[in-house]
Formats: structure tokens, sequence, C-alpha cells
């Protein structure tokens, strides 16, 4: 009896073990991020710009429905750290500081960037239209 249980135990923690390697997905490694607008052209590969894109994209959230939105604020590709290159619109309000990004694989879904990742994008952004 105390053999099937823990033979029971093992297999479930095994399962677990192999379900939460297949599904989750490891984050990938952003080199550097480019971002166009009507006015500026601008291209991001220090470490601590790279982490405020890595954290905005990897925590958005996905809004539900179809939408239909103007031009963007900027035209932002993504490239990774094994060549997979993503483009995104970009819709920043710098001085609400708030916005969303569009995937534009899928140009109907938007993804709302949580409240502290808009401010920490909004500060770099507008940081570079001081300069």
């Amino acid at each position: 009896m105390k053999k099937i249980s823990i033979i029971s135990i093992s297999l479930i923690i095994i399962l677990i073990l192999i379900l939460v390697f297949v599904l989750v997905k490891p984050t990938q490694e952003i080199v550097s991020v480019s971002l166009v607008s009507e006015t500026t052209e601008i291209t991001y590969t220090d470490s601590e710009s790279i982490r405020i894109f890595e954290d905005a994209i990897r925590t958005v959230k996905k809004v539900r429905g179809a939408v239909d939105v103007g031009p963007p604020s900027y035209r932002m590709t993504v490239t990774y750290a094994d060549s997979e290159i993503v483009d995104f619109s970009l819709y920043m309000d710098l001085k609400a500081k708030n916005g969303f990004l569009i995937k534009n694989s899928n140009s109907e879904k938007m993804l709302d960037l949580k409240d502290k990742n808009a401010v920490e994008l909004a500060d770099l952004l507008s940081k570079e239209k001081r300069e």
C-alpha cells in the first residue's frame, strides 16, 4: 500500500514537471528595440532600456475583443537574441503616461500596458524627446 502511494505521488510530480517545462515558454532575451515615429527614429540597445521594454512586453494584459485604432505613436521592431524579429504598433500618451501595444501579426488584439510599465516607457520616450 505504501509503495503504491509513493509511486502515485512520484508520477504526479513527474507529470507536473513535464507540463511546466513543455507549456511554460522561457522568456526570450531582447537585444534591441527600434522605434520609428513621424519625427523620430531611435534604436535602444542599452541594458536599462531593454529591461523596460522586456518588462512591458512580458506583462501586457490582453484586452478582449477586436480593436480599430488610428496610426500608432511609434512603429516598434523588437529583435531577440535568437534573431527573431517581432513588429508592434506602440500607442503612448506621454502626458497621461499610459499606452498599449498591438502585435502586427495579430492586429485586432490590443495588449494593454500595466501602469508601472507605461510610466517607465513614457519616461524613457520623454527623455529621448528632450535630448
